[in-house]
């Protein structure tokens, strides 16, 4: 049942449609800050790949992925509210911020989120937690958390959780009384965008893309699934994902960006994505914008090598773990890849047979 929330045509929130953008050029953009990006993807694809990198890593990721997600969040939060907008919220009380987590994800898809408890006296005991149910990713969901509490309150979060059963957890943020500091802004890509020529269909009745109606979407445990495949998605900003990948190169070295593709390659051969889809020039294109994952301008795909030019890309590196996964299951073996951003800022993937 479509209830007030949502489109009565296509079902799809009307809150997400308001607050993003579907551009001609295969990107989706926050539509009050056109440099905040986003992508549409399937949560386990988000999962498996971080758990694939811990692997060939040898150490946990999640505090890189909290972080990461938390000055996300503050950014995106921090741009969407009008100032005096945040000065209401932070004096009148936590427990609109509740509202405000809860209501974002369960549009986004991040899961059922409710208020279990609250103390909030502007001290430095102030905490705020919540019960989380299927969460879309729990590292991510935590670094939601604080940085939403970062964007109103302007201080210090500690963040921390526990299992209280299964796919449910208690997240509690505990705000410090210390400022924040706005260095912490997330320094992440400023995306500069190229024109492009996408037709996308539109939602008669709210706008949106016609192709929102291929999922379905229930608000009430904010999970959003694919109406033919069954996978879960949510919205999420790139910018969070990619700043932990360049994290991990710090800390790790140049080695991080060939572990990040094999990471994306094992996913991929788990025969997640259909191969039919993404061995056609359209298919692909389909694949890649409907994500907002920019827009496939040449595919060259044969059993003596594959050649990519995608404009607009974005999560590099997991572009080419994702093409070189589907060219091996095409053509049964084993392939070496290399990638470049060429001269006209377009990123260029090519592929051969191993040996």
């Amino acid at each position: 049942m479509i209830g007030d929330r949502q489109c009565k045509e296509c079902g799809a929130p009307k809150r997400l449609v308001r607050e993003h953008r579907w551009l001609s050029n295969g990107t989706i953009v926050q539509r009050k800050n056109p440099y905040h990006r986003m992508i549409f993807i399937e949560c386990e694809n988000i999962n498996a790949t971080y758990r694939n990198l811990e692997e060939l890593v040898g150490v946990s990721i999640e505090h890189l992925l909290i972080e990461a997600k938390r000055k996300a969040t503050f950014d995106f939060i921090d741009r969407l509210l009008l100032s005096g907008v945040k000065t209401f919220v932070r004096l009148s009380g936590a427990r609109i911020i509740a509202r405000a987590v809860t209501s974002l994800g369960s549009t986004m898809g991040y899961g059922k989120i409710k208020l279990a408890d609250i103390h909030r006296i502007h001290g430095r005991d102030d905490y705020a937690t919540f019960r989380v149910e299927k969460p879309y990713s729990l590292p991510l969901l935590c670094g939601d958390m604080a940085g939403s509490l970062n964007a109103i309150d302007r201080r210090e979060v500690g963040i921390s959780y526990v299992q209280v059963s299964p796919e449910v957890y208690k997240v509690t943020g505990r705000v410090s009384d210390h400022p924040l500091e706005l260095k912490e802004r997330l320094e992440g890509t400023r995306y500069k965008y190229k024109p492009g020529d996408i037709e996308i269909e539109r939602c008669p009745a709210c706008g949106g893309p016609a192709f929102l109606s291929q999922y379905h979407w229930d608000l009430e445990n904010g999970i959003i699934t694919s109406k033919s495949s069954g996978h879960r998605k949510a919205m999420i900003g790139p910018a969070a994902l990619e700043s932990v990948i360049e994290e991990l190169q710090h800390e790790l070295g140049d080695t991080v960006a060939e572990t990040v593709i094999e990471a994306q390659r094992r996913f991929v051969k788990t025969d997640f994505y259909s191969l039919e889809e993404a061995s056609y020039e359209e298919g692909l294109r389909k694949h890649l914008y409907l994500r907002g994952m920019g827009n496939l301008r040449e595919l060259k795909w044969s059993e003596s090598g594959l050649y990519l030019r995608l404009e607009n890309a974005c999560l590099h590196l997991v572009l080419v773990g994702l093409v070189k996964g589907l060219y091996e299951l095409g053509i049964g073996r084993d392939a070496e890849v290399e990638w470049e951003l060429d001269a006209s800022g377009s990123f260029v993937i090519r592929a051969l047979p191993a040996g």
